[in-house]
């Protein structure tokens, strides 16, 4: 079953210690009663790299209802464990041992194997494979080999699929310490990049001139700054070497400063009497995501028709100017004065929203605007909808995709609107011009429940997957699940709509955001119709059968 949903403890794998989920547990539950039932769960948790027991690893079953502890145990010294006098009914099945990522039994992503008891059902033969974690750690040094401390460390993840407009994200960051050590613990395997943000304790910026000129006397010495740099100690964001992690790794990662003069950056903002004078904004960029820069003084002169961005160190930033506004992907390497027509106009995106059902959504809904090709700058966007109605105010050209989530829950997009045009899904393309979008909102919340099977038998761990008949639809209102121990599972917050259903073994290892990869399976899948009003549950009658890879 899905391991994040609102009524389950939300747990990212890796992310708790033994410690801490007998602690989460504690809480949850309160009291772990004694268990009265005749059902047992149990089995072997073992290294998932290596293969060899792991003793000591905390065990728990968790009402797959409310995620209440019911029962708990610790392996021995072969890494045995068993949970007795359960019920039948539905469980998760979670482990913990320092050295290893928390997780759920079959993990993947954030979807795991719900263990199923009660007659006939084999629950006491189950091999838990525990990931050992990954650690990422290094020194940040200067460029007289002193240890910077306070220095921002910023770990970024590359996507697992290389899809068209998937992004690098942030994973985490960390300061370090008085000694340059900076440290990430408990990664999952995958591919990260690093990036440093730091000032030099002995920097003194100068103010910025007026215009935006400057001369040798008003730089001194000490007016000096790191630039944003990447491991392996580069200042150029598209020659960060990445670092791979495999389970159990551990890896260093050093990264040297290198403190250079400051630079200034001038930009025209002349006055217009009775005109809506916009004020220039400079934002830092690292691989699409907006972080504030360590060292910026900030000066404004109307008088000179000018404003000047001071204490700056060379890199990569994005300039907000102009009336209408316009956005300018800038490179910076020397102080310059910005062209005033620099950049690329930037759009107004507003819209209202509706309810399936034709009624306007009403109350607080969150909105995140998603880059969707491989344009620079900014990637990501948010704002809040109040009784329907919402505004992003400068958007960049290029393709673009809407979520929408009320709570904790999502709204999934059925279709847009805008001018003339109509289409499925929550994709649409800014050009420049200000849009104005008329957004349909899923009103169901239908849970589709149904069997995964093979030869005839319930089959555990298959990726099953809910594929809208339109492509255009795919991105907002696909699912995905994983079939639990005897082969059920359960996809949530359907909206009505014609979908193709597939279970696939060893899923989870394929692109499954790629229509060329997805076709084959579902050319051999099931039609579901979930029809508008479904209600809170649809049972299929027919079952997936699971296809191999």
């Amino acid at each position: 079953m899905h391991a994040q949903v609102t009524t389950r403890i939300r747990m990212q794998p890796g992310r708790l210690s033994a410690v801490a989920l007998a602690a989460l547990l504690l809480a949850a539950s309160g009291v772990v009663h004694a268990q009265t039932g005749a059902y047992r769960i149990a089995g072997t948790v073992v290294n998932a790299v290596t293969g060899d027991p792991v003793q000591r690893a905390v065990v728990a079953v968790l009402q797959e209802a409310d995620s209440h502890a019911v029962s708990t145990a610790v392996t021995d010294s072969e890494g045995h464990f068993a949970l007795a006098g359960l019920a039948a009914a539905k469980y998760q099945l979670t482990a913990s041992r320092r050295g290893y990522l928390t997780g759920f039994y079959d993990q993947h992503e954030e979807f795991n194997s719900a263990i199923v008891t009660g007659p006939g059902e084999d629950t006491e033969h189950l091999t838990f494979r525990l990931s050992p974690d990954a650690v990422l750690q290094g020194m940040i040094t200067d460029d007289g080999g002193d240890p910077v401390q306070g220095a921002r460390v910023m770990l970024f993840e590359r996507p697992r699929h290389p899809v068209q407009g998937a992004a690098i994200v942030q994973a985490n960051s960390a300061l370090t310490d008085d000694t340059g050590a900076y440290e990430f613990g408990d990664l999952e395997a995958g591919t990260y990049l690093l990036a440093v943000l730091a000032e030099p304790w002995y920097a003194i910026h100068t103010p910025a001139a007026t215009g935006g000129t400057e001369t040798e006397d008003q730089r001194q010495t000490l007016d000096v700054a790191y630039p944003v740099t990447y491991y392996d100690s580069t200042t150029d964001e598209g020659s960060a070497t990445p670092v791979t992690l495999t389970a159990g790794d551990r890896e260093e990662a050093d990264i040297s400063l290198r403190a250079v003069p400051t630079i200034r950056v001038s930009v025209p903002a002349p006055a217009r009497p009775g005109a809506d004078n916009s004020r220039a904004d400079l934002r830092q960029m690292v691989f699409g995501t907006v972080t504030e820069a360590e060292s910026t003084d900030f000066t404004q002169s109307q008088n000179a028709g000018s404003v000047t961005f001071g204490g700056l160190a060379p890199g990569h930033y994005e300039l907000s100017q102009g009336n209408p506004p316009q956005i300018a992907d800038l490179d910076l390497s020397a102080s310059e004065q910005v062209n005033a027509n620099a950049g690329v106009p930037v759009s107004a995106v507003t819209g209202t929203l509706r309810l399936s059902t034709g009624q306007a959504a009403t109350g607080d809904i969150s909105l995140t605007l998603a880059r969707t090709d491989a344009g620079r700058g900014q990637r990501e966007f948010e704002t809040t909808a109040h009784n329907g109605q919402f505004r992003f105010d400068t958007v960049p050209a290029g393709a673009w995709s809407l979520g929408a989530h009320e709570g904790d829950k999502p709204r999934p997009v059925l279709r847009m609107a805008w001018a003339k045009s109509a289409q499925a899904g929550n994709a649409f393309t800014v050009d420049g011009t200000p849009l104005q979008l008329r957004v349909t909102l899923s009103n169901g919340e239908t849970r589709v429940m149904g069997m995964a099977r093979k030869d005839g038998k319930g089959f555990a761990g298959a990726m099953v997957l809910l594929a809208p008949r339109d492509p255009a639809a795919w991105p907002s209102l696909e699912r995905r699940d994983q079939s639990d121990s005897d082969g059920s599972f359960a996809l949530r917050d359907v909206a009505a709509g014609q979908y193709t259903l597939v279970a696939i073994e060893h899923g989870w290892d394929l692109d499954w955001q790629n229509a060329a990869t997805v076709a084959r399976y579902l050319a051999r899948g099931v039609a579901v119709t979930v029809p508008e009003g479904a209600g809170a549950t649809m049972r299929l009658d027919q079952p997936v059968t699971v296809q191999s890879p």
